[in-house]
């Protein structure tokens, strides 16, 4: 039995990443894109105290100063020149749209790190299997590819290592040499695992009739006065965002930062929609306090 927001129903916590995934792509003003990203990472700590996400926080760093000063090298379109480089004139308005490309990278990224914890194999399958069964089962190994060679291949990192095999000690040949063994090592073993998978599915009838689950999941009040509250807000957002709101022109020349009363509507709107999850962990937590 599940408490807090991972005790909601499958279908609801769907309906909130989907709400999450719009609203960034959606709204591109750096207070909202900051906003977000400090929210989404207060999501996934009150998962795992962060821990998944700690394993991303260095790759995350990179990317986003990868992509913040790419754009403004390769693009010279704007009006606000900051200094040249070469020949090559340095705008703003790059710089500006290089840094908000990178937070929506690195905002979704966070986002799948929280949904990779909390929309497991189990629930994924609850939600899609009765409409995809195949194309559900195949994206739920998908999601799960990645962790999971990441996984082995620490595991046989680590024996190699007492073995004295790195890929940090002796020359560049005996490095790949040691590189490529491991990774001949990671491909065997997830081989032989996939065709002892295929082999189980099949002796067990997978795909032959109807799927059916061995976890049954009600929709219960609080799953529909969750889902009431994220589409009012969520059409709270979309309303400001087609009359402009929480949004900002780069080109062909930066716009105005400035918050305007209905962009602190939408503001509001689309952070309770960030931070439910935040919100229903903490009214757990004060309810649990309140009974002791």
């Amino acid at each position: 039995m599940e408490n807090g927001f991972r005790g909601l129903h499958p279908f609801v916590l769907l309906v909130y990443y989907i709400f999450s995934a719009i609203l960034i792509m959606l709204f591109n003003h750096p207070a909202f894109l900051v906003t977000m990203l400090v929210l989404f990472i207060g999501v996934n700590v009150t998962h795992d105290r962060g821990k998944a996400l700690k394993a991303w926080a260095v790759p995350l760093i990179i990317m986003g100063l990868v992509f913040s000063l790419m754009n403004p090298l390769f693009v010279s379109r704007g009006t606000h020149i900051l200094f040249y480089l070469g020949h090559r004139q340095i705008t703003l308005e790059a710089l500006m749209y290089g840094i908000v490309m990178a937070f929506m990278l690195v905002t979704v990224i966070v986002l799948f790190v929280s949904f990779n914890l909390i929309l497991n194999g189990a629930k994924f399958l609850y939600v899609f299997s009765k409409i995809v069964p195949r194309t559900a089962f195949l994206m739920m190994l998908t999601i799960r590819f990645v962790p999971l060679l990441k996984g082995r291949f620490d595991e046989i990192l680590a024996v190699q290592r007492i073995r004295g095999m790195t890929m940090t000690d002796g020359s560049i040949r005996q490095r790949a040499r040691n590189g490529m063994n491991m990774i001949q090592t990671l491909l065997t073993w997830s081989l032989e695992e996939a065709i002892q998978t295929a082999d189980s599915m099949q002796a067990r009838g997978y795909g032959l009739g109807k799927k059916s689950s061995y976890i049954l999941y009600r929709m219960q009040k609080r799953d529909w006065w969750t889902i009431g509250v994220l589409v009012f807000l969520l059409g709270v957002a979309i309303f400001g965002y087609a009359y402009g709101y929480g949004q900002i022109v780069i080109y062909p020349e930066l716009g105005t930062l400035q918050f305007y009363p209905l962009d602190w509507v939408t503001y509001i709107a689309v952070s309770v929609i960030i931070a439910w999850p935040i919100v229903i962990e903490g009214a757990e937590r004060l309810r649990w306090t309140f009974y002791k």
